[in-house]
């Protein structure tokens, strides 16, 4: 029921940002039982974000509690590592889970994206937690990103999943692959075009950068300003998170035009046929979670 992605972009120094993406539709045994407007990904004020697939319920009260303890400065000292970190929110989950009685359960998978360190000298680090309802079985995954050298995809899964290889063949195959636009706008186009009828609505986007906290990218498509999948008015302090669109193209949420410095991106035209690069061996890494 969803399509869920994270990918690292890589400038000319060293990896630049960690990214979480995901679609906005939950549904109930089928496409025309929906909802378009659920959140899925949750950035925090500290170094971590957050994303799920997979069954609902569950991820997203726990994935809210878990990001407001964070905020709130609860669960770790501001010294922990990237590693503790991780280690608390794993035994956080856990033990929410083992809080449920007699309740439906289902499986899911929760990402869990963080850093160490600052600016140059930063690590971003990736955990991928599945959770085996048939087995009541939690399986913790750290996605290595050592080595990669550019732009590129790093798990993808749901239901989507299929239909967004698709695209990302047609743009890693194009001039514009290895970057993270190539990357974002193969996501945008698998939900205009449908491919995966359990995921749609709009893109919802957190990033963590070399410095700084985790922050939501808000998303501009048709001259409606979108924050968590749902479309929102104007206002004065939109200006103080960042906006983009289908091509990843920094807009301003007062004019919804792109900004006066913003690169200005073009959508693919004849690709070039081509083998795949790298990145689509990688994905195969991390297993899907089975969605419903």
């Amino acid at each position: 029921m969803t399509t869920l992605l994270s990918w690292l972009s890589v400038d000319a120094r060293a990896p630049s940002a960690l990214y979480i993406v995901a679609d906005s539709r939950i549904t109930w045994g089928s496409p025309a039982r929906r909802w378009d407007s659920g959140r899925k990904v949750f950035a925090c004020r500290s170094n971590d974000l957050f994303g799920y697939c997979g069954d609902v319920i569950f991820p997203v009260i726990a994935l809210g509690q878990l990001t407001d303890l964070i905020d709130r400065d609860a669960l770790w000292s501001p010294y922990a590592t990237a590693e503790e970190r991780h280690a608390i929110v794993l035994a956080q989950l856990t033990t929410s889970a083992e809080r449920r009685h007699r309740v439906p359960d289902a499986d899911f998978t929760i990402l869990h994206g963080t850093r160490d360190g600052d600016k140059l000298q930063s690590r971003f680090r990736l955990w991928c937690i599945r959770y085996d309802a048939a087995r009541r079985r939690w399986i913790d995954t750290e996605v290595i990103l050592d080595g990669i050298t550019g732009s590129e995809p790093l798990v993808i899964l749901g239901s989507g999943r299929r239909a967004l290889l698709k695209e990302l063949r047609t743009w890693q195959n194009s001039p514009q692959s290895g970057t993270a636009r190539s990357i974002f706008a193969a996501f945008c186009d698998s939900l205009i075009a449908g491919g995966d009828e359990l995921s749609g609505g709009v893109p919802q986007l957190v990033t963590l950068g070399r410095s700084g906290d985790g922050k939501i990218v808000g998303y501009v498509a048709e001259e409606v300003r979108y924050l968590h999948g749902l479309p929102i008015p104007a206002l004065v302090t939109l200006d103080e998170i960042e906006w983009r669109d289908a091509l990843f193209t920094r807009i301003s949420p007062a004019s919804l035009k792109p900004l006066s410095n913003a690169q200005r991106h073009a959508r693919v035209q004849n690709p070039p046929e081509g083998g795949l690069t790298a990145f689509l061996k990688r994905i195969g890494a991390v297993s899907p979670s089975k969605s419903k």
